[in-house]
């Protein structure tokens, strides 16, 4: 089965889950040292230098099923739509339901729907923004209103106390980690087309649907 051989696709995607891990564990690494580690507070939040922007809710049943992860309450996009309505990278906050305030960096445009949104058209810098954030992950957590159904603003993140920051500083950071997030961005739109050829060609060759002497490889 050379197509699967080719790519070894499992044991590729593990490998690469690897690389973005130690990327991302370099990255926070570097954030620790240099805005947690003997930081000085003096009542800054992050509403001094942003608030996120609220998505605009789609329905599943209105997505276009284009190649738009559309970014609702949960870990994982709930569609896939024709357009965005976020500029790359972008960060998303769920905004509702048992993962309100969950943090997530996106290399691709996404459609905001359920949950709120960071992007270059709100402020600089997205990659220490999104290290902050997620350092904070815990907080924004127990930020949450209402019982039955959590939720989380964007006037809670804005209300994040933050360390006091030398934006020189915070420059520098960006420049260093941009590289590793363009490299785990590139990672994962490779690991999402050989999972994508994992499961379409799979099931057509145990099927029988699909001849190895088909693939042409």
């Amino acid at each position: 089965m050379r197509v699967m051989n080719k790519y070894n696709t499992h044991k590729h995607v593990l490998f690469n889950k690897r690389i973005n891990d130690n990327l991302e564990q370099q990255a926070q690494a570097l954030f620790k040292s240099w805005f947690v580690e003997n930081a000085s507070y003096s009542g800054v939040s992050i509403s001094e230098y942003f608030l996120p922007n609220r998505g605009k809710n789609l329905l599943v049943s209105d997505a276009k099923g284009g190649k738009t992860p559309v970014v609702a309450g949960g870990l994982t996009p709930s569609a896939f739509h024709n357009v965005a309505n976020t500029k790359a990278p972008v960060i998303t906050i769920s905004a509702s339901g048992a993962n309100a305030g969950f943090v997530n960096l996106w290399g691709i445009p996404v459609w905001a729907a359920d949950s709120s949104y960071i992007d270059s058209t709100i402020v600089s810098n997205i990659y220490f923004w999104y290290n902050l954030l997620k350092y904070n992950q815990k907080n924004i957590y127990e930020s949450q209103t209402g019982s039955a159904q959590p939720h989380i603003y964007p006037k809670h993140i804005g209300n994040l106390l933050i360390p006091d920051l030398d934006m020189r500083k915070v420059e520098c950071y960006e420049s260093i980690v941009a590289s590793m997030y363009l490299q785990i961005n590139e990672i994962q739109q490779e690991t999402k087309f050989l999972s994508d050829l994992r499961d379409t060609l799979l099931p057509k060759l145990i099927s029988g649907e699909l001849k190895i002497n088909d693939l042409n490889c």
